[in-house]
């Protein structure tokens, strides 16, 4: 018995140095206890061989304990030997290969759990801060790169004597455009941070009236530069001639645009393929996949239009579904995706009341927005 469990005590409290590690025989003494153990108790060395486990935890019942669901923690109290009551966290499990009814007890004060759940949180924040500052510089990268190369383009336009006002002025506008884009991104990023002080929802002063025609060539002027590097890749855009008006935030919804044509574009790598986007008001009777979206996620079902993004690529793997919107989830090689683009894009469709949502219907990959034509 004794070579049984030794082995397997030394390796739990290897693994285990902050915990208190009691040994139990089937009556409840105890066998054999951590440095641990006896420093939480307040106990000298080899002195807590022997004692009932029943004076240090009132109520204990052998019988019970060791069960199933005492082998995850338990708040309970432990009493120290001077009497103070010690706040821990319990668990009991049978101790195999051990003496029939030996139980193995491990319990850490409360307050050091916390101070340890307190660490873990923080590692994770820092872990998260960091991911998230690579997704920023990836949400970033388009306008700032369009910002360089529109510069650049100037100044070789300039040394070369051959810069016209027109076209001085056409990449002015771009460069504000791409600027102002940058300043509504991190403005969007705001939105996501912990404990926020802004709005969760888009700023009222950001609602206004717009078109489906002017929203896509936003996206389409965002997205050139990159999609010129991609030869194989071709585009067309369909919007139904009576969707006219629209009245939401005119920016973001460009920026969902954005993050999906973008989306569909890696999805089609290396081979290439066709980008399709539709604008259409939706008849709710007459589509029952998106009428069950939209009554699903939406509270307001009148007076509704979507968009769709649908490429010829391999199409979503079903076990994916059910994570593409989830932060820094990404199915793209290491290095090449954060996995914010579709969280953001969601982010921003809930704001507006909206859902959005995938499917493989078409062959490869469609992406559908649903939103209120008003606010």
């Amino acid at each position: 018995m004794e070579t049984a469990y030794v082995g397997r005590f030394s390796d739990f409290l290897r693994r285990h140095g902050m915990e208190g590690v009691l040994v139990l025989a089937e009556n409840g003494k105890i066998l054999s206890a951590n440095r641990a153990a006896e420093a939480l108790l307040g106990y000298g060395a080899g002195q807590l061989m022997n004692l009932s486990i029943a004076e240090l935890w009132q109520g204990y019942n052998g019988s019970s304990r060791g069960a199933a669901d005492w082998t995850r923690p338990h708040d309970v109290e432990l009493t120290r030997r001077n009497g103070e009551a010690l706040p821990a966290s319990v668990a009991v499990a049978p101790l195999e290969g051990a003496a029939e009814g030996e139980r193995l007890v491990s319990f850490i004060s409360r307050t050091d759990q916390d101070r340890l759940d307190e660490s873990l949180r923080h590692a994770q924040r820092m872990a998260g801060i960091g991911t998230l500052t690579a997704g920023v510089a990836h949400e970033l990268t388009n306008p700032i790169s369009i910002i360089t190369a529109s510069c650049a383009n100037l100044l070789d336009e300039l040394n070369d004597d051959t810069l016209s006002r027109e076209d001085l002025a056409q990449t002015l506008a771009l460069i504000e455009q791409s600027a102002f884009r940058c300043a509504r991104i991190v403005d969007m990023l705001r939105n996501y941070a912990p404990n926020s002080e802004q709005d969760d929802g888009a700023g009222d002063n950001a609602i206004a009236i717009t078109s489906p025609s002017a929203i896509l060539e936003d996206a389409l002027t965002m997205v050139e530069q990159q999609f010129r590097k991609q030869a194989r890749v071709t585009m067309t855009a369909e919007i139904q001639p009576e969707l006219v008006t629209l009245f939401c935030d005119h920016h973001r919804i460009a920026q969902v645009l954005i993050n999906l044509l973008l989306n569909a574009r890696d999805a089609m790598q290396p081979d290439g393929g066709n980008i399709r986007v539709h604008f259409w008001i939706p008849k709710l009777d007459e589509e029952p996949a998106l009428a069950g979206q939209v009554r699903a996620g939406m509270s307001a079902v009148d007076d509704l239009f979507a968009f769709s993004v649908a490429d010829t690529g391999p199409g979503i793997d079903p076990r994916d579904m059910g994570r593409l919107f989830e932060p820094f989830f990404t199915t793209k090689p290491h290095g090449q995706g954060t996995g914010l683009g579709l969280f953001i894009a969601k982010g921003i469709v809930s704001q507006h009341g909206g859902c959005i949502y995938a499917d493989n219907a078409a062959g490869g990959a469609t992406f559908t927005v649903v939103l209120p034509r008003k606010q």
